[in-house]
């Protein structure tokens, strides 16, 4: 019984605990430059800040969200759903506080209540989340029922979807949305001036291509037998890209309009052919829309300053909404090949199989990324390779496979 209770936990107890620790590392670090102890506790009745920046709150409330939202789901099964969403919050609360009084003795840390109100609602809505999974009211239902009706059962497949939602988040970043009008056009204005802002981007045309049609392809092995997702994948492309537009920073550039365009029809002419190919395809085209993409210059750069590659993990991606777009980019990918390779795998030798995929992968990354130092406006960085290979580990885990209702080794048995 206690087996079988534990088994019923999945891998949330986990995945939240691996994920505090990361919230530890990036909240303290660099670690160093400690302060004498002193109130610990005084930013609690500071002064509120004078200006409030929207992208500090979308940090703050995204960071905490993802583990309020895993320890209620770890706590499902112990506690009633009411008491888990109070516990997470609560959970969340308290390491937040830790967290701020830590960063009262770091000179380069600021502590702020702001922050510690923000990180429990963060909390509060993943944890509410996780409730409304468990006891989904009528939309959310009819929404299961869709995914039930539409797509292959098992956890594994609910990760294949987490990764598509992850690409959808990815090109929204930073989450920053505006209804003015001149956004809109300035959001717009690519489509038609050339030139802008700069000669047409031959590598992100290629990039844009490669990314959609093999996340075309990778959605049709997440599909039941018989179920034609090509007109709801259009709409779902079609949706993200429309509403990059009212995000503010990104555009819509002519490039990245082609180049959906043709990923799309290159899915969709392929998508009857057989699961094996279009999974082999699939991989190759998400490879080969990454490396595109980490080729490209960043926007802007002209010149070339080469820096040194960067082993601190997370050294550039913490506290800001660029940071976070850069780690979806990277783990999206990563965390749908490993899918795809975990599906066609035999339970027998998944072992083996994601032990050499996963130095493949970092076969594959330590070069590329080595090669950033030499691109303008790019940076090498450590933090690329382990986004890609936990992308690609995470499909692997057993826990994955020995949920609640789902043997080992379903997922991969029952694609067509």
């Amino acid at each position: 019984m206690l087996a079988q209770k534990y088994s019923a936990s999945g891998a949330s107890p986990f995945l939240a605990g691996a994920y505090a620790l990361l919230i530890v590392y990036g909240s303290l670090y660099p670690f160093s430059g400690w302060l004498p102890a002193g109130n610990m506790l005084a930013f609690l009745t500071a002064p509120w800040p004078r200006y409030i920046i929207r992208s500090d709150i979308i940090i703050n409330l995204l960071v905490y969200l993802p583990l309020g939202f895993l320890i209620a789901r770890a706590l499902r099964h112990r506690l009633r759903t009411g008491l888990a969403i109070i516990a997470a919050c609560l959970l969340c609360l308290l390491l937040s506080l830790t967290m701020e009084s830590l960063q009262a003795l770091l000179p380069e840390r600021v502590s702020s209540r702001l922050d510690l109100l923000l990180n429990g609602l963060g909390g509060l809505g993943g944890a509410l989340l996780a409730g409304l999974v468990k006891n989904a009211p009528g939309p959310l239902r009819k929404l299961a029922t869709l995914r039930r009706e539409w797509f292959l059962p098992g956890r594994a497949m609910d990760l294949g979807l987490a990764a598509l939602g992850l690409w959808a988040l990815s090109q929204l970043s930073p989450l920053l949305l505006s209804l003015d009008t001149d956004s809109v056009r300035k959001g717009l204005l690519p489509l038609w001036t050339p030139g802008f802002p700069s000669p047409f981007n031959w590598l992100q045309l290629a990039a844009y291509i490669c990314a959609i049609a093999g996340l075309g392809l990778f959605a049709t092995t997440l599909a039941r037998a018989g179920k034609n997702i090509s007109l709801p994948f259009i709409v779902f492309v079609g949706a993200v890209l429309l509403t990059k537009i009212f995000v503010m920073g990104p555009y819509l550039s002519l490039e990245t309009a082609i180049g959906a365009a043709m990923g799309m029809i290159m899915a969709l002419t392929l998508h009857r052919t057989g699961r094996l190919f279009r999974s082999s395809l699939g991989a190759a085209c998400l490879l080969a829309g990454f490396a595109f993409a980490e080729l490209e210059p960043a926007p802007g750069a002209i010149f070339i300053f080469p820096q040194p590659f960067n082993w601190i993990p997370f050294r550039g991606q913490m506290h800001n909404l660029a940071g976070f777009s850069e780690i979806l980019s990277l783990f999206w990918p990563f965390l749908a090949l490993g899918c795809l390779a975990a599906f066609a795998t035999k339970p027998g030798q998944r072992r083996r199989a994601a032990v050499l995929g996963g130095l493949l992968v970092l076969a594959f990354m330590f070069p590329l990324e080595w090669q950033q130092q030499t691109i303008a406006g790019r940076r090498a960085d450590i933090t690329d390779i382990l986004l890609a290979l936990g992308g690609w580990a995470l499909p692997w885990w057993r826990r994955i496979y020995t949920a609640r209702g789902e043997p080992h080794g379903q997922s991969g048995r029952t694609h067509p």
